[in-house]
């Protein structure tokens, strides 16, 4: 095997690899933004009574309650 050969052997091993990364950074986005939709759905259709207040207001209306 002459040398030239072996250094166009790894520059397309090399790029394969760089394409195959990008693949998996895409298909890796998708999965998130699948995930974050389904989640959001699930929150929602679970709770239909849904707080629209802040934590620390709700913690301040339940000192008072007490």
């Amino acid at each position: 095997m002459s040398k030239e050969y072996t250094h166009i052997k790894a520059n397309g091993i090399r790029n394969e690899l760089k394409e195959i990364r990008k693949a998996v950074d895409k298909l890796t986005a998708a999965m998130i933004e699948i995930h974050l939709a389904q989640t959001n759905t699930l929150d929602e259709t679970d709770n239909p009574k849904l707080c629209t207040c802040d934590s620390d207001e709700l913690r301040d209306s339940k000192e008072n309650d007490v």
